[in-house]
């Protein structure tokens, strides 16, 4: 992880005090989005997960939105999708304030 800080400060002599305005900029690096087995999760509770799966078909990568239970032993669903869909839900993920922290991307919480 890098922080890039900017400090905006006005000092006022006059009226004895001083803003300072500090602006952070984080870069925090996710390695390894799939793990082993081609999963992406993003969500996950003692039930089970939902995220993405890859899957390599003729030496080309195949994107599938999935949702699974652990005490199953087939995908609840499994619908294929693109890059772009994967793309917007790691970043839909990572802005989740609610979301796992580096290191940890699934989110652990009861679902809705």
């Amino acid at each position: 992880m890098s922080v890039d800080r900017q400090t905006d400060l006005e000092v006022d002599l006059d009226d004895n005090r001083a803003v300072a305005t500090v602006v952070e900029k984080r870069t925090i690096e996710v390695d390894d989005l799939f793990n082993d087995n081609g999963e992406l999760r993003l969500w996950e509770d003692p039930v089970g997960w939902n995220g993405y799966v890859r899957e390599i078909v003729d030496g080309e990568p195949r994107y599938y939105s999935v949702n699974t239970r652990f005490d199953e032993d087939e995908w609840t669903s499994k619908i294929r999708c693109g890059e772009r869909a994967v793309r917007d839900a790691v970043e839909k993920h990572i802005e989740d304030p609610k979301a796992g922290r580096a290191g940890r991307f699934v989110r652990r919480c009861s679902p809705p």
